[in-house]
């Protein structure tokens, strides 16, 4: 093997590896081996259907229409749904203004729930979508 090193200062430019990113592989691997995975067969996979069938259930109180498939395997801490007469964008934006976190995708609202969500988080997000 031939080192060749070009003269100007791209020889410096080598890189390295991405520590940030392999310590917080390692943390999320040693939560998930002390907590499990999978959707229902662990505490973490439980808090997220716990969060997520209660978000549905709210929704459907405020009158949203669920797009997202939440029979069987199809369940997942990702939630898609539609605020009618509403614009999902200024949704978004007063949702952002109140510190609830949610996207637009596909000109639908987006939840993403995970373990660190709880029922007050949900709270929250039913009272900024109220108030939009």
């Amino acid at each position: 093997i031939e080192l060749t090193l070009r003269g100007e200062a791209a020889r410096y430019e080598g890189g390295s590896q991405n520590m940030a990113g392999v310590a917080a592989l390692g943390a999320s691997a040693e939560m998930l081996i002390r907590y499990g995975w999978g959707k229902s067969i662990s505490a973490i996979g439980q808090r997220v259907m716990l969060v997520t069938d209660s978000a549905c259930l709210q929704l459907e109180h405020l009158g949203a229409k669920i797009i997202t498939n939440r029979d069987g395997d199809h369940r997942s801490g990702i939630v898609l749904f539609e605020l009618p007469g509403k614009d999902p964008q200024a949704v978004r934006r007063h949702c952002l203004q109140n510190n609830v976190a949610l996207s637009c995708r596909a000109g639908r609202l987006r939840i993403a729930a995970h373990a660190y969500n709880d029922l007050q988080d949900l709270d929250r997000l039913i009272e900024a979508l109220r108030s939009a």
